[in-house]
């Protein structure tokens, strides 16, 4: 079970917002992406989600998996954390009671819902917040810091002091949400009459502002953090941004990053973590300049994430010789167009866990005309993921669906 937005709610509800915040809580198709966490699944586990599951997704997962796991949906329940409705319905409580919990990420319900055996919510919110980390690397003496402006007037002269070459983040931002880049002395006057207004009114100001590197690739470290500090890496996935939005993942080669090195690298963060009561899955998010320099703390994710979900599905691939990856589909309907039109058009290549390449749909149990994305999984020989990107597109266009935008491989 999990709660996709959870960032939203960490976020103390007194910061001002930077202009253009989108989706968070609240939004259907966050939501409905914890579907997504049928690829953590093990036989025998339960998956909750909030709405129902299309038949033909779960067929679809069971197939290429080689897995069944059990399902139960809330039908839609309504606003607010998964957990907090689970909570509160009798019946889906004596199906779980006494059982292991495994959330997406931990907010208080879940905290409560596991019995208190997780991380406090207070913690978690705390090590998942963009200030936290930007005040570790400051501590550790790596590259990448950037400055933490806690007033309007900090602001402006942190933004300026980059020549407007600068990014802000909000502490609580999440895949290019309430992230905002700086060019010019008039955006920045902008976002400075906005936030001022919200300071009169009460709020305060807490942002980080960053110098905006020139970028080769973006890359992401996952860990699996033990109560006692003891950790186990994971592996490194590259990921395919569409500005400052995920959009792919993919096992990192051992040509792009030395792996030994980076986790080495990355992994001084993870006492801090532990010494803060933090445990659980971490994933990092970092970065390879155009110079060969690496930034190794963007963000901590001090929760599953898509890069974590990826490396599980590289996983399943492995044991059959072909690599796994994780893409995502924006794509319109045609009116009464439904995720079967999707299922329909991957006919011919569907995964069926063997040797043979293929694609499995991961999601999109809600997708309904006009229409919106769906996330893939594909499975294939190392080094033909661009041939399968091409092919996966082919078969959609030739089933009368129509993709949105194109990505770029950052």
């Amino acid at each position: 079970m999990g709660t996709f937005d959870a960032e939203s709610w960490w976020r103390p509800a007194d910061l001002a917002a930077l202009p253009a915040i989108g989706g968070g809580a609240g939004d259907p198709a966050v939501d409905a992406m914890d579907e997504l966490l049928a690829g953590f699944c093990q036989t025998g586990d339960l998956l909750i989600t909030r709405r129902p599951m299309n038949t033909a997704v779960r067929e679809g997962l069971a197939a290429a998996f080689g897995t069944r796991f059990d399902h139960l949906a809330l039908g839609d329940p309504g606003p607010g954390p998964i957990e907090r409705h689970i909570l509160a319905d009798q019946h889906v409580m004596n199906d779980i009671r006494g059982a292991t919990i495994t959330p997406y990420a931990v907010l208080p319900d879940t905290w409560t819902l596991a019995e208190q055996q997780l991380p406090t919510p207070e913690v978690v919110a705390q090590v998942n917040s963009k200030s936290w980390s930007n005040e570790l690397v400051r501590q550790l003496g790596l590259p990448g810091a950037g400055r933490l402006a806690r007033s309007v007037d900090d602001l402006v002269d942190a933004v300026t002091a980059t020549k407007f070459k600068a990014l802000i983040k909000d502490p609580y931002g999440v895949s290019g949400r309430a992230l905002l880049e700086v060019p010019s002395p008039g955006v920045l006057k902008a976002i400075e009459r906005v936030l001022r207004r919200q300071v009169a009114d009460g709020r305060r100001v807490e942002l980080v502002v960053q110098e905006k590197f020139h970028k080769r690739h973006d890359i992401s470290g996952h860990f699996d953090l033990d109560r006692d500090g003891s950790w186990e890496f994971l592996g490194i996935q590259q990921m395919t941004n569409r500005g400052f939005r995920h959009f792919g993942s993919s096992p990192a080669c051992a040509t792009l990053i030395d792996h030994g090195w980076y986790a080495e690298t990355v992994a001084e963060v993870l006492p801090s973590l532990t010494a803060a009561g933090y445990w659980g899955p971490v994933g990092i998010d970092s970065m390879l300049l155009d110079d060969g320099t690496l930034i190794p703390i963007l963000e901590i994710n001090a929760r599953q994430s898509l890069g974590l979900l990826a490396i599980h599905l590289d996983r399943r691939a492995t044991q059959y010789g072909l690599t796994g990856h994780l893409w995502q589909l924006e794509l319109n309907l045609a009116p009464g167009g439904t995720v079967d039109n999707v299922l329909d058009a991957f006919g011919n290549i569907r995964y069926d866990g063997s040797a043979r390449p293929g694609v499995t749909v991961l999601n999109g149990s809600t997708l309904t005309a006009p229409g919106g994305r769906v996330h893939v999984a594909i499975f294939c020989a190392a080094g033909e993921l661009h041939r399968w990107r091409q092919r996966l597109l082919t078969e959609v266009i030739s089933a009368g669906l129509t993709p949105r935008g194109m990505t770029d491989a950052a």
